[in-house]
């Protein structure tokens, strides 16, 4: 396609009002993973109540009234750095290779340097050649691969698995709601996750979430399943040591969360035991699907995803952009150019 004619574009900081139509992009760019207005504001909630100072931005690309492009950079709480940066960028497909994506990352270029960031994350999916290419060309490499898993749930077949769907001798089955939805029931629980979490790959190194922020989590009813909010406990000590959660999501399928067991439990059937309970409980809410999410080295729950049927989707790459680095590569090309000349 031939560029726009970008006279006619603006770009603009996105205000609350702003959220449905930033839905409404983001459902067009992505529509396998749909979002809603109600989720985008749960992620701004989230952000808002932490105790860190937490930067964001986002800004809007408008053609004659329209919404045709975004871009964003945020902060997580679980991988924070004051310098350290996630950034998105999304452009409607009827207008891709138009020029709005250069636009908006000039803009975006421009909002981060006050922040003078040391390194940025980002990334598509690998079926995304165009995208993976313009990150390249604003200096992103690859960092780690993801995939998301697919499972039709009402297809599932429990025969092959019914050795398996008990959990190992001397552990019980139980959830957030049979422990009781009480403040002591979440803090067992965050005890649990702040263990497991420390082993779940990601780009960037893991920062403490403190219980207040983490138990947010125990309030939003438009997302908490208290029966699939799954849970082992060693019966001789009574001690949480692994979990499998079940969420809601802003599509028709349900999405499983953190899926984990404590090291002193492992390789005993809990993980599979939890991921069967969740299919279990997924039928009798006859949701059509599950879905979940892990690391391409995390090779021991891909296998048991793989044995439960979850199918793969094309992979996510996870890119980084680093100053220092990106720095050199600039003074060689400059160098290299002053040569030909």
């Amino acid at each position: 396609m031939n560029d726009l004619n970008l006279n006619g574009l603006s770009i603009r900081p996105a205000t609350p009002a702003d959220l449905p139509a930033l839905a409404g992009l983001l459902n067009a760019v992505w529509p396998e993973q749909p979002v809603s207005v109600q989720g985008l504001q749960h992620e701004e909630d989230s952000q808002n109540a932490s105790p860190l100072p937490l930067k964001r931005g986002r800004l809007l690309a408008e053609l004659e009234g329209q919404v045709v492009g975004y871009a964003e950079h945020e902060q997580y709480a679980g991988m924070y750095h004051p310098q350290k940066f996630w950034v998105t960028l999304g452009v409607l497909p009827a207008f891709w290779g138009q020029g709005v994506g250069r636009e908006l990352a000039a803009r975006l270029w421009q909002d981060l340097a006050p922040h003078d960031p040391v390194s940025l994350l980002s990334g598509t999916r690998e079926d995304r050649p165009r995208g993976l290419d313009f990150l390249a060309r604003q200096g992103f490499t690859e960092v780690m691969r993801y995939f998301d898993l697919y499972l039709n749930v009402p297809a599932f077949d429990f025969a092959p698995f019914a050795a398996q769907e008990a959990l190992p001798e001397g552990y019980a089955l139980t959830s957030y709601a049979d422990l009781g939805e009480t403040e002591a029931t979440q803090r067992r629980i965050y005890a649990l996750w702040s263990q497991l979490r420390a082993d779940v790959p990601r780009p960037e190194a893991e920062t403490p979430v403190p219980f207040e922020s983490f138990a947010r989590r125990f309030h939003e009813p438009e997302y908490l399943l208290p029966g699939g909010y799954l849970l082992a406990v060693h019966e001789a000590s009574g001690e949480l040591v692994a979990t499998s959660e079940l969420w809601k999501s802003d599509g028709e399928h349900l999405s499983v969360g953190l899926t984990g067991v404590l090291s002193a439990h492992r390789r005993k059937g809990l993980a599979l035991a939890l991921k069967l309970a969740a299919i279990r409980f997924a039928a009798r809410l006859d949701a059509p699907e599950l879905r979940t999410g892990n690391a391409s080295h995390n090779t021991g729950m891909l296998s048991i995803n793989a044995a439960l049927g979850f199918v793969k989707q094309p992979a996510w790459i996870e890119m980084r952009w680093e100053a220092a680095q990106w720095q050199v590569a600039q003074g060689e090309a400059a160098q290299a150019a002053q040569n030909i000349l």
